[in-house]
């Protein structure tokens, strides 16, 4: 069945006798679903009861740790391996500080069965470092300070549910994870499948991209559901054909699913994961939170001040980790993964 797409064209009159009037030209231009490209336009007709299909299989997640810094005595000689050695570090330590930083990003459910909900992500969303040394002087051995994570937790949110998730594979290359959560029935207005349905469309073609292919962007960014349109503006980046899209991504959009449409609709195919975005990074001095709260702006601040990066985003680029990936690292954890209660098998015997 074709799906005919209606352009009008405004014809301007020329010369007197054509003066004010106008004409009308129809161009068609044939959508077909499934017929091996990917479209460059707007798809024909209404798209949105498969875009919300889409949208219900795509979670928002936050992941926050808490850190202790140990600031040292400048006289002190304390280096790495004193540090490992030691049961505690709060005897050696001069000052100890406590902090937290949390990361958003968006999960994209691919197994649900048993109450047992999987779900693929961008890895820098649910990572962090474990510890951070801070030397001296460089090429001095001794420290100045060490940073150490004592907790991490991963929140899934999915109104009226909240629970936390655990880490079960990443790919630290790829930037890719596949994240678990048991939820509780009890705790959901609709069944387990019906709150988090799979992934609804097959797995696309990311070597068949070309430059001005349509894309569909699925994701949290700053925790709101939203859904944009893109174009490619790089196809096949690398052997995996990763590419880049002209979406606005902002912070939140990482992990979020990337669709194009195979002819037209109903083809949807899943293509990527958006991953990252251009940016550059600053350093600013800033004071805690608590104490920047209660301070007078008309007054000089004379309390302790940290160091704080701050990122600057250079909006219309999206980097996007191609499924052909994604399907990568699945097959080398699917054994693991079906172990720990996660078929993965399904998606990854899909067509190639």
């Amino acid at each position: 069945m074709k799906y005919p797409l209606l352009i009008t064209v405004t014809l301007l009159a020329v010369g007197l006798f054509l003066a004010g009037s106008c004409t009308r030209a129809v161009v068609y231009i044939d959508q077909e679903p499934d017929t091996g490209e990917y479209i460059t336009s707007h798809p024909v007709g209404n798209a949105s009861h498969h875009l919300e299909r889409i949208q219900r299989s795509v979670k928002r997640i936050t992941s926050t740790s808490y850190y202790e810094t140990y600031l040292f005595d400048p006289d002190s000689r304390i280096a790495p391996d004193d540090v490992a050695r030691a049961h505690t570090l709060r005897p050696i330590a001069e000052t100890v500080i406590q902090s937290h930083t949390t990361s958003s990003g968006t999960a994209i459910v691919i197994h649900n069965r048993d109450d047992l909900v999987g779900m693929v992500t961008a890895r820098h969303v649910i990572t962090s470092p474990d510890t951070l040394y801070e030397y001296r002087e460089t090429g001095q051995p001794y420290l100045s300070s060490v940073t150490i994570k004592i907790n991490q937790v991963n929140w899934l949110f999915d109104a009226p549910y909240v629970g936390t998730f655990e880490v079960l594979v990443t790919d630290d290359l790829a930037d890719l994870a596949f994240i678990g959560a048991r939820i509780d029935p009890t705790s959901l207005d609709e069944s387990v499948r019906e709150q988090f349905p799979v992934f609804p469309y097959p797995i696309g073609r990311p070597d068949r991209l070309r430059i001005g292919t349509f894309t569909y962007s699925f994701g949290y960014p700053r925790g709101y559901p939203m859904v944009t349109t893109a174009i490619v503006s790089q196809a096949s980046r690398d052997r995996h054909h990763s590419f880049v899209t002209d979406g606005l991504f902002n912070p939140g959009f990482s992990g979020g699913a990337v669709v194009a449409i195979n002819g037209g609709l109903p083809a949807f195919e899943w293509v990527g994961i958006a991953r990252s975005t251009s940016a550059s990074r600053e350093w600013h001095l800033v004071p805690e939170e608590d104490e920047a709260r209660e301070h007078l702006a008309q007054l000089p601040f004379t309390g302790d001040v940290f160091v704080k990066e701050v990122a600057t985003i250079h909006y219309g680029i999206t980097h996007v980790v191609s499924i052909t990936k994604v399907r990568e690292m699945l097959e080398q954890h699917a054994i693991y993964l079906l172990g720990k209660g996660y078929n993965v098998l399904p998606l990854i015997q899909e067509r190639r």
